[in-house]
């Protein structure tokens, strides 16, 4: 080989090197690159109707309502795992995890997907938030690829933290007083109160019977009759574990008005929609169920989700506590005080579809007046900038030029004693499993790098074949 040839092959062999750490596409690199997950701000606004997902690990959708709202305090503490969407407290937050790990806010492990945009505000306490030692708090998890990052805290008092508070990037903000820490969302419990009210005013279009541990629920009425409405006393609902919803005309939105002012303890074992088995999470009418049910206890002081199964359908209840071991498919405002205290459970965001006031809302709803009934929101924007708030601490994105974040018969589903976990969620210590790896900038970049050896294995050649 000719000196010019090896001097070509070296030089562009350090050209191919170089490139590709240039291009980050060394093979330790590609080896150990985290994956990246897509902003929910980049991903569909909201689902369309009759195509609400099943469980799932990747952000699917925006959803800037409130997913969770407690107007008292809220704790979560035992082997509690996780809150999916926005969370909504009144009162004082706490979190305090009995062996310590990881709780996570706004983005789950395995979920609806149906997310908060990232940077968004994805916990909002009017009174103090407080992280016992030991305990991760994780807002946002693993939304790291939007011109906003994770999520975003706000605290009308102050954060006690023992444990760690992380924000992915997203802003942390305290002493804001109450008000303006649950801004937009501060008079949520008005609104709260007046759709209970008014969904409670509705005739019944089914009927509901009660069997043993199984209550059914039969449709009628026939297509147009939506919602279709069901009535059931609080007594007779105490102590139920199967739920069947027959004869639902489709794509139909459900209300259960559950009468009376008694407790209500339900562990939820097996529930059938038109047929279906749907609280399983291979179900094809998961995310149906959990998007077209609502339970409203109007009149109830306390609710009890107790065992390990999945309770399907949002919860209305203006002037309960709630108390939460099973996992929630849906929406969950309370009144008073919320405490989820399970092992591994969680809670996931799935809009109500019977009002657009509980729907899916792809941007943050305006403040609310109360007395008025909110209007339907704009068309999905970028979301822009929180302004810094006198107090506020933030945290910066990790990346420069970017915004400041502010199985049974058909009609009888078999009960089983426990729901088969999702595929791949979350660790043992309640963090989020690797998930939405984006590999589409690696394969790019390495096609461009396979390009350039090749012009240099053609240089090289041809300066052999001249010499």
């Amino acid at each position: 080989m000719s000196q010019t040839a090896t001097i070509g092959m070296r030089t562009g062999m350090r050209s191919a090197v170089a490139l590709a750490f240039v291009l980050g596409l060394s093979t330790p690199c590609v080896a150990q690159a985290a994956p990246l997950v897509p902003a929910a701000g980049q991903v569909p606004a909201c689902p369309a109707a009759g195509k609400e997902p099943g469980i799932g690990h990747d952000p699917r959708f925006t959803d800037a309502n409130v997913a969770l709202y407690a107007g008292g305090d809220y704790t979560a503490d035992g082997g509690t795992a996780e809150a999916e969407g926005l969370l909504v407290v009144g009162g004082n937050a706490t979190f305090a995890k009995t062996s310590g790990g990881v709780f996570n806010v706004g983005r789950v492990g395995a979920g609806s997907g149906i997310l908060p945009p990232s940077g968004s505000v994805m916990l909002a306490v009017g009174g103090d938030l407080r992280i016992a030692a030991g305990t991760t708090l994780d807002v946002g998890h693993g939304l790291t690829a939007g011109p906003r990052y994770g999520g975003s805290v706000q605290v009308g008092g102050d954060i006690d933290e023992k444990g760690s508070l992380e924000t992915n990037g997203g802003s942390r903000t305290s002493g804001m007083g109450s008000r303006t820490a649950l801004s937009p969302h501060a008079s949520f419990g008005d609104t709260v109160r007046r759709e209970s009210a008014s969904l409670g005013a509705l005739k019944p279009t089914g009927s509901s019977t009660r069997s043993g541990d199984t209550v059914t629920f039969k449709g009628g009425g026939g297509a147009g009759s939506s919602p279709q409405v069901f009535a059931i006393t609080a007594e007779e609902l105490d102590g139920a574990s199967t739920f069947l919803f027959t004869s639902i005309p489709a794509g139909e939105a459900v209300v259960v008005n559950v009468t009376g002012g008694r407790p209500v303890g339900i562990s939820p074992m097996s529930v059938g929609f038109n047929g279906d088995r749907a609280d399983t999470y291979d179900s094809g009418r998961f995310g149906e169920a959990a998007s077209r049910i609502l339970y409203n206890f109007e009149d109830s002081t306390s609710i009890s989700l107790g065992g390990g199964g999945n309770f399907m359908g949002s919860i209305l209840a203006p002037k309960a506590t709630a108390d939460l071991t099973a996992s929630t498919n849906g929406r969950v405002y309370v009144g008073g005080d919320i405490r989820t205290h399970g092992s591994g459970n969680e809670s996931h965001n799935y809009p109500w579809t019977g009002t657009s006031t509980f729907d899916c809302k792809p941007t943050t709803p305006a403040p609310e007046t109360p007395g008025t009934t909110p209007t339907t929101p704009p068309a999905p924007s970028r979301p822009t900038p929180t302004p810094t708030q006198p107090g506020e601490e933030t945290t910066s994105p990790p990346g420069p030029g970017t915004a400041t974040p502010t199985p049974g018969s058909p009609e009888q589903p078999t009960p089983s004693s426990s729901t088969t976990p999702p595929p791949g969620g979350g660790t043992d210590d309640g963090s989020l499993a690797t998930t939405g790896g984006q590999v589409a900038p690696y394969l790019v970049a390495a096609a461009a790098l396979g390009a350039a050896g090749a012009a240099v294995l053609l240089v090289t050649r041809r300066r052999r074949t001249w010499h």
